[in-house]
């Protein structure tokens, strides 16, 4: 049953014609306002089931431009979550823009979620034949031109990856966005799609998402359901889980044992149940569908993060991948801000009167429907970011996809594939472009943890110079797993940059810094934190993090990394700690892109909790995720001219 919807929003004054954006793109597409609109109106078709090669049928709504003539170019959206109300509103974002624009928009859920049969089992289940079937199914509609692109940032990023690797001839392009979670065992990745950290797990951020987003157990409808009954029952039901309940407060993730936070805090059973009683070695990671060695997806892709991402390091990691294998139409570009930042800047100003009438008065999404943050002037935390859009254009990033879209989905020749391989938004910098990631011209430039006179001044334990030190020293703390220390920023999964003097004050955090730099440093790409530690007790963590510290004290978070002592040696080779014993262990998983501005400094801070974003270690070298009694450790970290602990940046010259 087809239903007509107005798209509810005014079109743009000025914009480039038809003609003009068939030819190459120049300055002045990007300078111009979005290009004119060819349709208003646009029909659409809600809860057809789309059946998948086992049987099971996918909850899918298929967007129509009205007047089209012809065959039309898709743009497919797969997503975990609710349709209607998920991903920020996936309509505002993308139906009424593309539709707009002459494509078919097609929105589907995953299977086992909200209306799509089938069960959700595993992180990413069935995302690689479900997606295969879905652009098959696409194309053999009147409507396809035979050629689909897939867009969607998080998990609507991360289902894409598994789909890509099938290499579907018709999936002709995609823009997954802060989608490193997706991230198998490439090369140089370890963390099993960011749920680890040096095989600690990310407690916070996927106590979240699983207890939130995606049970396992849900209302079900009877077996025989209509279009008409599931059209009904989504227009008069909230599908979503409860708005008001947060499985990840500080205060219930401090439950124990950490294998059963969400089952304390009366969330339903999810994947995240058993993930938690895992090792990251274990082989039930290996049937989640993750992209990983061996996987040779060819479609051209926008790999599309920024800097704070939890998975920042994995989308990086997973682009040198493809790179390395000479991939085709592969490119990263990476923004400033938090998850998702990317995706803030929506086609249209969206207010909470113009939501309500694009959405029929449903409550939830005018709830959700807020005003879009000022790119120009972009504030993230305690981070003041400046100008943040794409090539600093109003509404860059649209227009970037709406051209990468029409070149390889609609197939016009645009002149889009002739930008950099590699564009990096650098904090107090800007834009930066490259074709090769790391940069090319990246200095590896170490700085060592040495003594300093000064620093207990500053309340710190020492210093940070490119100067090798010549004394052997040794700076010590307690660790008490009851008494953890804690995420500032980072304690509900979101990862913002937030002043972190009231931690690093604490008698349980060591903090090495430069001096007031009398120059710049540029730090672009991958970190490598490599420190000489021991312990009391039979396990423990360490974590690090850099931090920007500006001269009037504020100390930004820029990236972070752990290991759990227990793997130095691998994770398929976990052994206990012996009291005393110097271990060197090589944290690898930072990534960031930041300018140190004149009268900074560089800091490098080491604790061994960062609770509850990552799960704490109680010592006692037992299974930690099912004890409920923790250890008291007394940590330590060594260095100088035997044991030389030190930090080494990428660092771009000027």
């Amino acid at each position: 049953m087809m239903r007509r919807e107005r798209a509810g929003v005014e079109l743009p004054a000025e914009s480039k014609n038809e003609r003009t954006r068939s030819m190459s793109l120049d300055e002045a597409y990007w300078q111009s306002a979005l290009p004119e609109a060819t349709f208003v109106d646009f029909e659409v078709e809600k809860e057809i089931y789309v059946p998948m090669r086992d049987g099971v049928r996918l909850s899918t709504d298929v967007y129509l431009p009205t007047g089209a003539d012809g065959k039309l170019p898709t743009v497919l959206v797969k997503t975990p979550y609710d349709k209607d109300v998920g991903e920020g509103s996936v309509r505002t974002k993308w139906v009424d823009y593309f539709a707009r624009q002459g494509y078919a928009v097609v929105v589907q859920n995953e299977r086992g979620l909200l209306l799509s049969e089938g069960s959700f089992d595993n992180y990413l289940q069935g995302a690689s034949t479900d997606g295969s079937d879905t652009v098959d199914w696409i194309v053999r509609q009147s409507w396809s031109n035979g050629r689909v692109g897939t867009i969607g940032c998080s998990s609507s990023g991360e289902h894409q990856w598994a789909m890509a690797s099938g290499n579907n001839p018709a999936h002709s392009a995609m823009v997954p966005g802060s989608s490193g979670t997706a991230v198998g065992n490439l090369p140089g990745n370890d963390t099993r799609g960011a749920f680890y950290r040096g095989g600690i797990p990310m407690l916070a951020n996927w106590a979240l998402w699983y207890g939130r987003y995606v049970p396992t157990e849900r209302l079900m409808l009877p077996s025989g359901s209509t279009q008409e009954e599931r059209q009904r029952i989504r227009a008069y039901f909230a599908l979503s889980g409860r708005r008001g309940w947060r499985p990840d407060s500080p205060e219930r993730l401090r439950h124990l044992p950490s294998k059963d936070v969400l089952r304390e805090a009366g969330g339903p059973l999810t994947p995240f149940d058993d993930y938690m009683t895992r090792t990251p070695a274990d082989h039930a990671w290996d049937e989640v569908e993750f992209i990983g060695a061996g996987d040779e997806p060819r479609v051209p892709a926008l790999h599309i993060n920024s800097w704070h991402d939890l998975a920042s390091g994995e989308t990086t990691r997973l682009f040198a991948y493809l790179q390395s294998l000479n991939t085709p139409d592969q490119y990263l570009i990476m923004g400033g801000g938090p998850h998702c930042a990317i995706w803030q800047e929506l086609p249209y100003q969206i207010t909470k009167a113009l939501a309500k009438e694009m959405f029929a008065g449903m409550t939830t999404t005018e709830m959700d429907a807020t005003p879009a943050p000022d790119m120009r002037s972009f504030t993230f935390g305690d981070l003041e970011l400046g100008d943040v859009r794409y090539r600093g254009v109003d509404h860059g990033y649209p227009k970037l996809y709406l051209a990468w879209f029409d070149k390889w989905v609609r197939g016009r020749e645009n002149g889009i594939t002739d930008m950099p391989k590699v564009q990096l938004f650098i904090m107090n910098q800007g834009w930066v472009g490259a074709d090769t990631w790391p940069l090319p011209r990246t200095v590896p430039t170490t700085y060592h943890l040495t003594e300093d006179p000064d620093a207990w001044r500053r309340n710190e334990a020492g210093g940070l110079s490119t100067d090798s030190p010549a004394n052997d020293l040794v700076d010590s703390f307690v660790y008490d797993p009851m008494n953890p220390t804690p995420s500032l920023g980072d304690e509900l999964g979101f990862h913002a940059a937030i002043d972190q003097r009231p931690v690093s004050a604490r008698r349980d955090v060591l903090v090495y810094s430069t001096p007031q730099l009398e120059h710049a440093v540029t730090v672009v790409g991958p970190i490598k934190v490599d420190l000489h530690v021991s312990t009391s007790v039979k396990d423990t963590d360490f974590i690090v993090r850099l931090v920007d510290v500006y001269p009037d004290g504020r100390a930004i978070n820029l990236a972070h990394d752990g290991l759990r002592l227990r793997y130095r040696d691998g994770f398929d080779a976990p052994e206990p700690a012996e009291e005393g014993t110097v271990y060197q262990i090589v944290l690898p998983n930072m990534v960031t892109g930041n300018r140190f501005l004149e009268g900074h400094r560089i800091r490098l801070e080491i604790a061994s909790s960062s609770f509850p974003m990552y799960e704490r270690n109680l010592n006692t070298g037992g299974n930690n995720f099912d004890e409920t009694e923790g250890v008291v450790a007394r940590n330590s970290v060594h260095y100088g001219a035997v044991h030389g602990s030190s930090i080494t940046l990428p660092i771009l010259p000027d």
